[in-house]
């Protein structure tokens, strides 16, 4: 409520009360601006702070998930090498399997195949056409395999 101005060190003591009071409310309200503009920059840095760190996050996410493509797409050559090296081993491996059998079962044939007794010369060469046929079915379906 305004006061009548009189005359006199009454008025300008009140006159002075005022000042000194809007002086210290100015400087209560100066302390609480730069008290909010502290605490709004405060919060502004840590919600940039925190927007970095998540894009940062982001970004490491995608670096994460390109190093894990690169490693899976490293993972699957390999895998892919491997197969075909097994598939040449086990070609290799069938070829040189194939190939023992039918020399085991020619020296059947010309050992004991060409014997003057007639029942064992039938035993070693029916012996021998069953290594064969069997060496030829066996590897024939380990190669469809392969394949």
């Amino acid at each position: 409520m305004p006061q009548a101005r009189s005359s006199g060190s009454k008025s300008s003591s009140g006159q002075a009360k005022r000042s000194s009071a809007s002086k210290s409310t100015g400087a209560k309200r100066t302390t609480a601006r730069k008290a909010t503009s502290a605490s709004t920059s405060a919060s502004r840095t840590r919600a940039s702070a925190s927007s970095r760190s998540a894009g940062s996050a982001a970004d490491a996410t995608g670096a994460v998930d390109q190093r894990l493509e690169a490693m899976a797409q490293r993972i699957r050559k390999l895998n892919e090498r491997i197969i075909e090296e097994g598939k040449s081993a086990g070609e290799a491996t069938l070829t040189s399997y194939e190939k023992a059998l039918k020399a085991i079962a020619s020296s059947i044939e010309r050992g004991p195949g060409s014997s003057d007794i007639e029942w064992i010369s039938s035993l070693a060469t029916t012996q021998a056409k069953f290594i064969r046929d069997v060496t030829a079915a066996w590897t024939s379906a380990a190669r469809s395999v392969l394949k």
